[in-house]
């Protein structure tokens, strides 16, 4: 038995990692579109590291920590089924804590579990900590009924129109200014966005202002019928908010999607405005990924 701290994994240990996951992944008892992102082979980051725990040389539970502010050290992983209730994870995190504390100092802590995932949520209430918040995956039903849902035909799109682009320049700008972000942190997404091939970034516009953007990035390349469909860094300016300007747009934007394909977005519980919205809009919470302090 022995544990092991590593900054960066060789691909045989990613290998075992994904294996590990994978077997813990098909014991899940609910959705598990919202996960954790697994590490890339013999990449080293200053802020985040992995712990790992082998019994006769096979992995049987795993832990990542990653502190991208200095001052908030996320929190997760998992233990192979088998080897669950023995205490292994609590030894990984002992020695992760001691890790964190000689590279980021004295930070707090936020543990991610699934809330599909009853062991993991049970390790948090056992240690007595405190819910913070969810990472949601929401999916769009158009079955669902409500005063603004986006299949209301009532819901008229006129107020605005989508612009397909790739001006960086203007995205930049308009994503630093929606999210309230630095100029670097926007230039970092929206390079993520235009290398990816399977991403349409579109502007928002009404009448002869840009308002807002959003992307869509299609699972299969290409706009095939039946695939599943994600909406990522949707928004709009502040001065713009509060006319329906949101609920136009992604009534505008759910009719770009290919015949009978599913619509995705990821949204926090802390961003109150953007979950309401969703939520009246028709999307409702397929997997939750839950925070605790």
């Amino acid at each position: 038995m022995q544990s092991h701290i590593y900054h960066h994994l060789s691909q045989a240990a990613l290998c075992q990692v994904e294996a590990l996951h994978a077997v813990c992944q098909k014991k899940a008892s609910g959705p598990s579109a919202l996960g954790l992102v697994l590490p890339e082979a013999d990449t080293e980051e200053e802020d985040c590291f992995y712990a790992l725990y082998y019994i006769e040389n096979a992995l049987v539970s795993f832990l990542s920590c990653f502190c991208p502010d200095g001052r908030t050290a996320e929190i997760s992983g998992f233990t192979a089924p088998e080897f669950r209730n023995r205490g292994l994870f609590s030894i990984l995190l002992k020695e992760a804590k001691k890790e964190t504390k000689k590279l980021f100092g004295n930070v707090a802590f936020l543990f991610q579990c699934l809330s599909s995932e009853s062991d993991t949520v049970s390790f948090c209430k056992s240690r007595r900590l405190t819910f913070s918040h969810s990472e949601c995956i929401m999916k769009w039903n158009p079955k669902k009924e409500s005063p603004g849902n986006l299949s209301s035909s009532a819901f008229s799109t006129s107020l605005i129109r989508l612009v397909p682009s790739r001006d960086r320049k203007k995205f930049v700008l308009l994503h630093q200014k929606v999210f309230d972000v630095s100029p670097a942190l926007s230039a970092d997404y929206m390079d993520m966005a235009f290398q990816d091939g399977e991403t349409i970034s579109y502007l928002i516009c009404q009448n002869n202002d840009t308002v807002g953007l959003f992307h869509l990035t299609f699972s299969q390349g290409s706009k095939n019928p039946g695939q599943a469909v994600y909406l990522m860094g949707f928004g709009i300016l502040p001065e713009h908010r509060q006319k329906g300007l949101a609920k136009a747009a992604l009534k505008a934007a759910v009719s770009l999607l290919p015949k009978h394909s599913q619509l995705f977005l990821q949204v926090s519980t802390l961003n109150t405005a953007a979950f309401c919205l969703y939520e009246a809009s028709g999307f409702q919470v397929s997997s939750r990924l839950d925070y605790f302090s």
